[in-house]
């Protein structure tokens, strides 16, 4: 099943021509991407996003209440930046709704790094998540870094080694697991093309459905936060 629902971004239009054939080439290789998982997305899609919408939906999966909810956009970002603002995690607490994040193992704005984030849920348990991150290097050079992909997802290991992160968890209880990506494409040096995707089990008492449909209510948010973040600038170097 594909929802798609859009929303208008402050986005800058580029030509949907241009966008298409870039989200060609990088469907071309996706066998290349580390996440097999992210959902397959129509022409349609790419076509809105090129006219000033960030574009988002929900992908049933088989055997699972969770859905997968998806985002595409076209950002007057350069890529470098947008790829800056993705691998920020000190600054996602002050733009997003993140009460608290830190990097367990790595370094800020490199990977492989572990991650602990907690998020406060309203009228529920708030939640946290220790979550495993990877860059695709292979792509980047294969590509001359004109398409990107970072990935994350959690490893069933809930240990929390630090005493503040600790704190945190106390707070709240852990989800049970969560997926997901951001593929980048340069379109011509000045606008990025936008990919992303989640799929998570909130466990607890939130029903599938319900976390689902929550999750996808915020992708088109997640999207212009973090291009805003790129504009402004970000604690990770421009790459």
């Amino acid at each position: 099943m594909l929802c798609v629902a859009g929303v208008l971004s402050f986005a800058l239009a580029v030509e949907p021509d241009l966008v298409v054939a870039r989200a060609q080439a990088a469907e071309a290789l996706r066998s290349s991407r580390l996440d097999k998982g992210a959902p397959v997305l129509p022409q349609e899609v790419f076509v809105r996003a090129a006219k000033g919408e960030v574009v988002t939906g929900l992908v049933s999966v088989e055997g699972y209440g969770a859905k997968k909810a998806w985002g595409v956009g076209v950002f007057d970002v350069p890529i470098g930046r947008f790829w800056a603002a993705v691998n920020d995690d000190q600054s996602k607490v002050e733009v997003t709704q993140l009460d608290y994040a830190e990097i367990l193992q790595g370094k800020q704005c490199d990977a492989p790094r572990r991650v602990f984030q907690f998020l406060p849920v309203p009228l529920m348990t708030d939640r946290w998540w220790i979550i495993d991150v990877r860059y695709n290097d292979a792509l980047f050079a294969a590509t001359q870094g004109r398409i990107r992909e970072q990935t994350w997802a959690t490893n069933g290991d809930w240990t929390v080694p630090t005493s503040t992160a600790k704190a945190w968890a106390e707070q709240g209880m852990h989800i049970n697991s969560t997926v997901g990506s951001w593929v980048l494409v340069d379109l011509d040096g000045s606008h990025t093309l936008v990919e992303y995707y989640t799929w998570a089990d909130a466990g607890g008492s939130i029903p599938a459905g319900i976390a689902s449909s929550f999750a996808a209510s915020g992708v088109d948010t997640t999207l212009t936060t973090l291009a805003a973040l790129a504009r402004k600038g970000t604690r990770c170097p421009i790459r």
